[in-house]
């Protein structure tokens, strides 16, 4: 679910400060970026869709959420069609709290 490693690198490099900082700026965001990702979706904009749903995965990656960032790189990169895309998206809203959650949980862990 996460990418403990790459956290791990990220906390070396910019410390507590650092680590919370870039969390906060993903938790201040993502809700936007997904808002607009369904919107796109739901007007069937396909070259739109596959831009945000790069945001979203670069977002994601940026705070180790791994498996949500390989979500978004499908529907970014793979064929699809719209049903498939609804589908990805009602998932991922679903997921999206419990990575958090995972997230939260690590970053506590670590006294961040």
């Amino acid at each position: 679910m996460l990418d403990e490693k790459l956290l791990e690198q990220y906390h070396e490099l910019l410390g507590n400060e650092g680590v919370h900082e870039m969390y906060n700026t993903f938790s201040d965001n993502i809700a936007g970026y997904l808002d607009h990702l369904q919107h796109v979706v739901k007007k069937r904009d396909e070259a739109e869709t596959r831009r945000q749903a790069h945001k979203v995965k670069g977002a994601c990656r940026s705070v180790g959420l791994r498996q949500l960032a390989s979500q978004m790189e499908r529907l970014e990169r793979e064929e699809w069609h719209w049903d498939d895309a609804d589908d990805l998206l009602e998932q991922w809203a679903v997921e999206l709290p419990l990575h958090q959650h995972q997230l939260r949980r690590w970053l506590h862990a670590r006294g961040i």
